[in-house]
């Protein structure tokens, strides 16, 4: 995304829906790698519902590239 991002200059980037979409879908997969590294499993609790619909957030990537 990032590489993406200074290739093509940041307007430009953004002009393309579907890059926002990678980038709300990238910065929502790092929020989860953080929150999972950081949370033990002992203490996840309700955040454990988070932590799942995150990852669900991460299949729609999925389906865009199957398109």
């Amino acid at each position: 995304m990032i590489l993406k991002m200074i290739g093509l200059g940041l307007r430009n980037y953004l002009k393309d829906g579907y890059n926002s979409f990678d980038s709300v879908i990238v910065i929502l997969s790092v929020i989860d790698w953080v929150l999972a590294e950081s949370i033990s499993p002992e203490d996840l609790g309700s955040a454990a519902e988070i932590l799942k619909a995150l990852k669900a957030l991460r299949m729609l990537r999925v389906i865009k590239l199957a398109r």
